[in-house]
C-alpha cells in the first residue's frame, strides 16, 4: 500500500492551497506536479487529455468530498472555483493532527505537497500547461495512461 492510499493527497493539496484552487484544470496540474516532482510512489494516475495530464480519479474524489460536505465547487464562476468548506477545514485539522501522531510517513507526504503548492500554487493552469514536464506528458497519445 502506498502512502497516498492512506494520505488522501487530493484533499491535503486543497488544504495546503489555503482551501482554494482556481479551477479543475489547475487542480489537475498541481496534482500532476506533485506526482511528477515530489512523490516517490503514488496511487494517482494520469492520462493525457487535450490540456495535458488529467487525474481521472479527481472527479469521483471531489464528488465524495462534496457529498461529505468537505468541499464545494462554484459552478457559476469560470474557471470553477474549488473551495474547502468550514467543515472541511475542521476535518483536515483533526485528520492531520491524528495522522502526524500515528503515521510517521504522513509528515513527509504533507511536506512534499506543501513544496508543490509553494512552487506552483501561484501559477495559472495555462502557465502550468506551458511547463516542460506537462509538455512532455502532452506528447503521449490522447487518453493514454502516463507513467
Amino acid at each position: 500500500m502506498t502512502d497516498d492510499e492512506t494520505h488522501h493527497p487530493r484533499l491535503v493539496l486543497l488544504d495546503e492551497a489555503d482551501g482554494h484552487i482556481e479551477g479543475r484544470a489547475k487542480y489537475h496540474k498541481l496534482l500532476f506536479n506533485y506526482a511528477d516532482e515530489e512523490a516517490d510512489e503514488t496511487e494517482l494516475t494520469f492520462v493525457r487529455e487535450e490540456r495535458g495530464p488529467y487525474d481521472p480519479g479527481l472527479s469521483q474524489a471531489m464528488q465524495r468530498y462534496m457529498d461529505l460536505g468537505l468541499v464545494k465547487i462554484e459552478e457559476d464562476a469560470e474557471p470553477h472555483e474549488v473551495e474547502q468548506t468550514e467543515k472541511g477545514q475542521r476535518y483536515m485539522s483533526g485528520y492531520e493532527r491524528a495522522k502526524m501522531r500515528l503515521d510517521e510517513s504522513f509528515r513527509q507526504t504533507k511536506e512534499r505537497i506543501r513544496k508543490t503548492v509553494r512552487k506552483h500554487g501561484d501559477k495559472s493552469a495555462s502557465e502550468m500547461v506551458g511547463e516542460e514536464n506537462v509538455q512532455d506528458a502532452k506528447e503521449n497519445p490522447m487518453r493514454k495512461e502516463l507513467e
